[in-house]
């Protein structure tokens, strides 16, 4: 019986151990592997070669980045990669399709943003600090505003702007000392 005793938890310990080794392969440090399972699905599709996969974790954002033949493969990409990440995140997709020279949208968009805010009559900041980044329609919004609020307010105007498919608000809110 004794005997029985010391083996039952080594057992049980042996038995658990494949399991935890199992799971460790699809999670990465208490994440999913968002990248590996897109890339897994984008190579299905026989778009690996042609679409960048860049998860950041603090936003919980998946960015698909690259250069493809069609606007179909574009759209493609994102619902591959949408229905890995769910409702777990966020997909933005800032691939470029040959021959869709964007540039000039991009900087229209930005041109609308800088001035929208040089009006700062309704805002309770100065807009220094703040810069807008537009790819393919994508604005990446960066630099530090004073609440909360306000950078809901700056990420509502930037996506409510012409010809703004998607925001990636990376403004950090640090309060007045």
């Amino acid at each position: 019986m004794k005997h029985l005793l010391r083996i039952l938890p080594l057992a049980a310990l042996l038995g658990v151990a494949p399991l935890t080794v199992g799971c460790s392969k699809s999670y990465n440090g208490n994440k999913p592997d968002y990248e590996a399972r897109v890339n897994d699905q984008l190579k299905s599709a026989n778009l690996d070669n042609k679409v960048n996969v860049n998860w950041k974790n603090d936003d919980q954002t998946l960015h698909l980045t690259g250069k493809v033949d069609s606007a179909a493969d574009k759209r493609r990409a994102e619902e591959l990669a949408q229905q890995v990440v769910g409702t777990s995140g966020h997909v933005v997709n800032e691939v470029a399709v040959e021959g869709v020279d964007y540039g000039g949208v991009d900087d229209q968009i930005e041109n609308r943003l800088s001035k929208m805010f040089e009006d700062r009559t309704e805002w309770d900041f100065d807009g220094r600090g703040v810069s807008f980044d537009s790819k393919e329609g994508v604005v990446s919004i960066t630099g530090t505003v004073e609440s909360q609020a306000i950078r809901d307010k700056i990420e509502a105007r930037a996506r409510a702007t012409d010809g703004v498919k998607d925001v990636v608000n990376d403004l950090k809110v640090k309060p007045k000392k």
